[in-house]
């Protein structure tokens, strides 16, 4: 066999696309065999009430290793249909997350939407609130980031 013959890249051929079926197979098994990823899903009374059909589910806590923060946390925040989470003022730095659903979101003065999977942050002492005029359940998962 000599390089650059037909059956040389025949076999080079072969094994690009072996290759590319067994990454494939590898890839599909480790995100869950192709499925979709789906949201969390929670019971209409799970977490505490923030305000009526909004929930905070608290997720987890660990140590950080950001540097100006010594703990983070995950909190999802559940708004049912036609909710709303008034404006507050932001108690720490935090990065959000649309995981399902969409939301209308008023940041300092300025409304977005944001749509699943759309991430946006806030700073100590930002002025926001929310409200979920779909009819379907939306939620913000939140990364507080904190100094203490």
């Amino acid at each position: 066999m000599f390089i650059g013959s037909k059956e040389m890249s025949l076999d080079r051929r072969h094994f690009v696309y072996g290759g590319a079926a067994a990454f494939s197979a590898i890839a599909a098994a480790l995100v869950g065999g192709g499925s979709p990823a789906r949201a969390q899903t929670y019971r209409a009374d799970e977490g505490k009430e923030l305000a009526p059909g909004v929930r905070a589910v608290e997720l987890g806590k660990g140590a950080a290793m950001i540097p100006g923060y010594k703990t983070v946390s995950l909190i999802d925040l559940v708004f049912q249909p036609r909710s709303n989470l008034p404006v507050g003022s932001m108690p720490n730095a935090m990065i959000c997350h649309i995981t399902e659903g969409e939301l209308m979101v008023l940041q300092d003065g300025k409304e977005f939407q944001a749509k699943k999977n759309h991430v946006w942050t806030c700073a100590e002492g930002t002025k926001e609130g929310a409200r979920n005029d779909a009819s379907a359940l939306g939620v913000m998962r939140i990364a507080n980031l904190l100094t203490a």
